[in-house]
């Protein structure tokens, strides 16, 4: 997601639901993963990277690709 669509998320939000206490902008890369089943659904995992690929990844149906994150938090 770019951070031009976060801002499009974020003008469509509640503005008294929650608030924004800090914004971190995290430097290691992070790893997404989407898991398909076998009844075709998916499950999509982001962790940080140096973990290396979570427990059940499959080869054969998975996906996997390095991105970039950034946390937002509503506690500080």
């Amino acid at each position: 997601m770019k951070v031009r669509d976060i801002l499009r998320r974020l003008q469509e939000a509640d503005s008294d639901a929650e608030e924004i206490c800090d914004v971190v902008l995290v430097s290691d890369m992070w790893t997404g993963e989407r898991h398909r089943s076998a009844d075709g659904s998916l499950l999509h995992v982001h962790h940080p990277a140096v973990g290396g690929l979570t427990l059940g990844w499959n080869q054969a149906t998975d996906e996997q690709w390095s991105e970039r994150v950034v946390i937002l938090t509503s506690a500080s």
